[in-house]
């Protein structure tokens, strides 16, 4: 009895490596490709860039330099997918140029006026685009 009970082991052993492991179906690989930025998203990290070194110099008290004309390409940069320009973003953009420009043309009040742009950036993005608007509020001085 012992032997059989062998035998039948041995052979359920073999059978079993025998046969075929069904096989995982094999994923295509995706292309990496970068993210690329529309222009106005590019634009707005680069005026978040530029008005957080503005708000180091406004604090160290140092010159605050001249108005960074880049800025004026908020009015015609291609928008994200997503947006539209609208009456609403043509008039909270020139609102935005003209706070700016007030700071680099009052030095003696920048704090002020620099905390009233970031305060206009909040507004519209409340509106049109809302996700950075608690990193846009990082740029106000206390």
């Amino acid at each position: 009895m012992r032997r059989i009970v062998q035998f039948a082991f041995i052979l359920f052993l073999f059978s079993s490596c025998n046969q075929e492991v069904e096989k995982a179906p094999v994923k295509e690989k995706k292309k990496f490709e970068m993210y690329k930025y529309s222009e106005m998203a590019a634009l707005m990290r680069q005026m978040y860039s530029i008005n957080e070194a503005l708000k180091i110099r406004i604090e160290s008290g140092e010159d605050l330099g001249t108005f960074p004309t880049e800025f004026e390409q908020i009015l015609n940069a291609e928008m994200t997918k997503k947006q539209k320009r609208d009456d609403f973003f043509e008039k909270h953009s020139s609102l935005f140029l003209e706070s700016q420009r007030k700071i680099y043309a009052n030095p003696k009040d920048a704090k002020a006026l620099y905390n009233e742009s970031i305060n206009s950036c909040v507004e519209c993005h409340r509106t049109k685009c809302p996700g950075p608007i608690e990193k846009i509020k990082h740029l106000e001085l206390k």
